[in-house]
């Protein structure tokens, strides 16, 4: 029921940044069902990552949220997902080539869409959901990375990932000539999940243990954002840092931002 889903958003400057290249949105119509988040992360220098990432989170907004049907469809539902990361792709992709100040610019963007029993995530680059299921953390996500794809192939190990000095570069953002490939998956969703969508200003400064710690030690959507944005900025986080946080537990909605 969407009376049991609260949520909760926030979003902060890195302390050395200009200006925020991540940009976020919930979107919900009518108090009922999908509800969307998304998070995207911009990258190109301050405005035209902020660009980028505006770009994604209206591409979600405008083109994909208004497809979405009322009722749970897989086969639909994932269609949409992908057919509108590509149109997203190629709209940010054409504003790069507008100007030569925008040449270059991309984001990541990674979006959940809730049903009353299903969830579905479509990504794109590095941006993060999480779910908490009762003490067990899990990352519902793959990092679209060169780091990732050494851990694949065995080069590396997971742990030394947080430290390699090419963790940041993505193999798939939006805006790129080519057709993109979007994660896109489902998956059950129960009484008392706790999920977390974040930008890399977040994991890439807060190990899983304490993620898993604030998830599970918090009375609120809200009270678990708040604390995300702090301890990131509080470990030397100099990114940008963007949460969104869903509780799924008896009681009503919420919907609160900053």
């Amino acid at each position: 029921m969407l009376e049991d889903l609260h949520y909760a958003a926030m979003s902060r400057k890195g302390p050395s940044r200009q200006g925020n290249e991540d940009n976020f949105a919930i979107i919900s119509k009518n108090n009922a069902f999908p509800v969307v988040f998304v998070v995207a992360d911009g990258m190109g220098g301050h405005l035209n990552g902020e660009l980028a990432s505006k770009t994604a989170v209206d591409g979600v907004r405008d083109h994909l949220y208004p497809q979405l049907p009322a009722k749970d469809i897989q086969d639909e539902i994932e269609k949409i997902l992908n057919d509108t990361t590509q149109v997203i792709n190629t709209d940010i992709y054409k504003r790069s080539l507008e100007k030569e100040t925008n040449t270059g610019m991309g984001t990541t963007m990674t979006c959940a869409v809730f049903y009353p029993d299903l969830l579905y995530l479509c990504q794109i680059g590095d941006s993060r959901c999480y779910r908490l299921r009762g003490h067990e953390l899990e990352q519902m996500t793959k990092d679209q990375t060169l780091v990732q794809e050494m851990i694949d192939l065995g080069e590396i190990d997971a742990q030394d990932a947080r430290y390699h000095p090419q963790r940041h570069i993505l193999t798939q953002a939006l805006g790129s000539p080519d057709f993109v490939k979007p994660g896109i998956g489902s998956m059950a969703v129960s009484e008392k999940d706790r999920y977390l969508l974040c930008s890399d200003g977040l994991h890439g400064f807060v190990p899983d243990e304490d993620i898993s710690w604030i998830l599970q030690n918090s009375d609120s959507a809200k009270e678990a954002a708040e604390k995300f944005v702090d301890i990131a900025l509080s470990s030397g986080g100099q990114d940008d840092v963007t949460v969104i946080v869903a509780f799924i537990s008896n009681g009503g909605s919420s919907d609160e931002r900053e």
